[in-house]
């Protein structure tokens, strides 16, 4: 189909290049390819950063939009998402190890750079997962025998002796030097955060083609 002037050459130009059929009793397909474009990088097959199968993005919805699936730690066909699991293969599961792969489980995870033999993470496996921790350490101060006008002592020791002693402190209770306000305490060592859903690309949506 070719137009009659500049103006409809290019219109078809584009709904063709989304690889659309042009139909002159459909109204929507300039539309509907744009969108198509836009999502695909600004051609019908090319993509852009970001959205290459086997990205994955945070979303500011519950929902992720066409073309993206949960990470969820599904597992999904390899033939239905082929393009995906030839992209991601067994790394986040082998599913049934016959016609299914997993997908990742970001579920109230946080993500961590691999580091790839730098050193920081060391002798970290691709795709492997870490428990919390919190670096090694202790809590010492230093009492002196009396301190005045409290009538408290230490048995043993002579007035301006000191000692260091070594105390556990109970995490499980909040305290407050008074400055800083109440410690929030839990069950997990965490930084403050906002909870958003984690998608990964799976395929490209295709539009309706008007015959």
């Amino acid at each position: 189909m070719q137009g009659n002037n500049a103006v409809e050459c290019e219109i078809l130009n584009v709904i063709q290049g989304a690889g659309i059929w042009p139909d002159c009793d459909d109204k929507t397909q300039l539309f509907q390819a744009i969108e198509i474009l836009i999502a695909g990088g600004g051609s019908g097959g090319g993509v852009i950063a970001g959205s290459e199968i086997g990205a994955v993005s945070a979303f500011a919805m519950p929902t992720p939009p066409e073309g993206w699936l949960v990470c969820d730690g599904a597992a999904i066909s390899r033939t239905d998402y082929a393009d995906l699991f030839a992209a991601i293969g067994t790394v986040w599961g082998a599913g049934d190890e016959i016609s299914t792969f997993n997908l990742p489980d970001l579920r109230g995870e946080f993500v961590r750079g691999f580091d790839a033999g730098r050193g920081v993470d060391v002798d970290r496996v691709f795709g492997s997962c870490q428990l919390d921790q919190m670096q090694g350490h202790i809590h010492s101060f230093n009492v002196a025998a009396n301190f005045p006008n409290t009538g408290f002592s230490v048995q043993g020791l002579r007035d301006g002796d000191a000692v260091q002693e070594t105390t556990v402190d109970n995490v499980g209770v909040a305290k407050t030097d008074g400055v800083n306000g109440i410690p929030r305490v839990g069950q997990e060592t965490r930084p403050r955060n906002i909870a958003m859903t984690y998608a990964i690309k799976a395929f490209y949506p295709t539009a309706n083609v008007g015959q």
